[in-house]
């Protein structure tokens, strides 16, 4: 499954559509797979599908929190034997601070950068391991921006910084309609 051994990618919003969906791309262009969430937003729910729609990751938004929380599930269903962790924000903060944990609460990633820009790194045990960029010169038509993982990250790490990025997006989304 190339969408799962790649680790440089292209994300691409579909900028008109009821749903918040996208493709997955290589850098040059091929289509991997797709994402997509739900027509109703409340507890928004979004999976990371293969090309056979086959769903890869399932990250499912927690409404009643003190603070954005993102529970990340193997596959297509949301039972807790498949629960990966939680992308979590720092309640009070200045500059939005966000972390992935395991289900026992052990950090795994930390993320720093500019979430209104798009611009961030992806850190494990203290060393980037990967890059985010918004593609300015793609962005004309579409929200697309660009994911540089390192080369040593086993798949299901690359397949949770795919819905972390995907999830930092649509923070980004819903702190802008709120302002």
């Amino acid at each position: 499954m190339s969408l799962q051994k790649t680790r440089e990618f292209m994300l691409n919003e579909k900028m008109i559509s009821l749903t918040d969906k996208g493709e997955i791309k290589s850098i040059d262009g091929v289509l991997l797979g797709t994402f997509r969430g739900k027509l109703i937003k409340i507890g928004n729910t979004y999976r990371i599908r293969d090309l056979d729609e086959v769903p890869i990751l399932t990250i499912h938004e927690k409404i009643i929190s003190l603070r954005s929380t993102y529970k990340f599930y193997r596959g297509g269903e949301q039972e807790d034997d498949k629960l990966i962790g939680q992308l979590k924000r720092k309640i009070i903060a200045i500059k939005p601070s966000y972390w992935f944990e395991d289900p026992n609460e052990n950090r795994v990633f930390t993320m720093k950068g500019n979430l209104m820009t798009l611009k961030f790194k992806i850190l494990k045990d203290g060393q980037e391991v990967a890059e985010i960029r918004k593609k300015l010169w793609k962005s004309l038509l579409k929200n697309t921006f660009g994911i540089k993982m390192s080369p040593d990250l086993d798949d299901e790490s690359a397949m949770l910084i795919l819905g972390i990025v995907i999830m930092l997006h649509h923070e980004k989304e819903e702190n802008r309609k709120r302002r």
